[in-house]
């Protein structure tokens, strides 16, 4: 059975999780943070007043992942106040299982009880060559944008997908 759980840079489960040996994707320092540092980023974020919400992924008690979001209410890019969903990073030993379509759809579960405020949508990205990624969300509800990083990352051809609240 999986589960999420809210995790912060000083939960004790920390250590388990910022530990996640996330399998290397290509260009992987160029769009899959590691737990360490999605933990980091979303203290900072909270700190300067944007909402960044980490959850530990559980299977059967066992910290397998981490994934997280962002509450947005003015972002350049997204142009509408939404969640945005960050990558799914699940440790190696459990990869294929199947547990990121399940991930994903509880944390919109989550996100539809709009935790931080009202929004008009839920937003994630991927890499063209990710795939399961594309499929994934399509199961999940998400439509391809044709939205791009633009000034915030001008060497980023991400697909940004959007999936209406």
């Amino acid at each position: 059975m999986l589960t999420l759980e809210p995790i912060t840079l000083t939960s004790p489960e920390m250590p388990a999780c910022i530990a996640l040996d996330v399998p290397p994707h290509k260009k992987e320092e160029d769009y899959v943070l590691a737990a360490a540092y999605t933990l980091a980023y979303a203290y900072t974020f909270n700190k300067r007043g944007t909402p960044y919400e980490c959850r530990a992924i559980y299977a059967d008690g066992q910290i397998v992942g981490l994934i997280a979001y962002i509450y947005y209410t003015d972002n350049p890019v997204f142009k509408e106040t939404c969640y945005r969903i960050r990558p799914i990073l699940v440790d190696k030993s459990h990869q294929d299982k199947g547990y990121e379509l399940e991930v994903l759809r509880q944390l919109i579960t989550e996100i539809e009880t709009l935790p931080h405020g009202n929004a008009t949508a839920i937003f994630a990205s991927y890499d063209p060559e990710e795939t399961d990624c594309a499929s994934r969300f399509a199961a999940a509800g998400f439509t391809v944008t044709d939205l791009n990083w633009g000034e915030e990352d001008p060497d980023d051809n991400d697909i940004i997908v959007r999936r209406a609240l």
